[in-house]
């Protein structure tokens, strides 16, 4: 079942290859770009079913999240063509996301209690193989299997929005050089997101469903993208220097400390989506 849970190739080859089939959106035809979508994801399916045993109620959601995974960024790029709005479609991504959380949530009779059994069995091996986890067994589980499908999603988002983002920096180097960062730099969920996104966050923190904390998950990381887009904004205009910069993208890849600058980004995000004026101009 691990098998299937993993991406068929590490976390930046999925982000290259999708960005590959958004710039062939944006610049050339979708028809070649929701083949090269469907390559990838025939490719994908075939490779997690001669590696991996799927257990029937794991079937259909592992479908409709290599679904998302390979066709949402074609789908998006179609959307930033047509409307030449890319926070539009970073609205649309987070939107969509909690869309497919809630009807998870809805269809599946125990969607907490599918991940329990996986982790049970996972940790159950790692016992086996000489791991010791400190504190309660039964703590461990309950906590990372309220959380998972919030960062199933979180990753998701990760994958297909930064997808189209590589994709749409690179079809403005080739046609309009400089375009995207002024894009890039207005990035903002917007008042009635803002809102729901607030809301959101303190009905996580005093109710702890698992549904709220897994859309808290998605929004949190929604906001860790607009938060990285006003630190670029920040250096546009002078009030950071480069080097500040260049520190954060390479923290982003340092895992001991990845969480630490996720979470102060969605902070600066969150600050920045009601301090910074609507008429503000990138």
């Amino acid at each position: 079942m691990s098998g299937a849970l993993s991406p068929s190739l590490p976390l930046p080859f999925l982000i290259v290859a999708a960005a590959i089939a958004v710039l062939v959106a944006l610049r050339f035809d979708m028809r070649y770009a929701f083949g090269m979508a469907f390559i990838a994801g025939a490719t994908a399916s075939w490779v997690v079913a001669s590696v991996s045993t799927i257990p029937p109620g794991w079937l259909a959601l592992l479908v409709l999240g290599g679904a998302m995974l390979f066709f949402g960024p074609v789908l998006l790029a179609w959307l930033l063509r047509t409307t030449g709005s890319l926070n539009l479609v970073f609205q649309v991504t987070l939107l969509s996301l909690a869309v497919l959380l809630m009807v998870v949530f809805a269809v599946l009779p125990d969607p907490v209690g599918m991940w329990r059994e996986q982790i049970e069995l996972q940790l159950g091996a790692m016992a086996r193989a000489g791991f010791r986890f400190e504190g309660d067994r039964d703590v461990i589980i309950a906590t990372w299997a309220r959380t998972m499908w919030g960062s199933v999603a979180a990753l998701l988002l990760g994958v297909v929005f930064g997808a189209v983002l590589l994709g749409r920096w690179w079809q403005s180097l080739l046609d309009s050089p400089g375009s995207f960062g002024v894009e890039y730099r207005q990035l903002r969920l917007g008042l009635a997101l803002g809102i729901a996104t607030t809301v959101l966050f303190l009905t996580a923190f005093v109710t702890g469903s698992a549904l709220t904390v897994s859309l808290a998950s998605v929004a949190f990381f929604a906001l860790a993208f607009q938060g990285l887009a006003a630190a670029h904004r920040s250096k546009a205009v002078g009030r950071m220097d480069r080097n500040w910069l260049v520190a954060i993208y390479v923290l982003l890849i340092v895992l001991p400390v990845t969480s630490i600058v996720v979470l102060m980004l969605a902070i600066w995000g969150f600050l920045d989506n009601w301090l910074r004026p609507r008429t503000q101009s990138a």
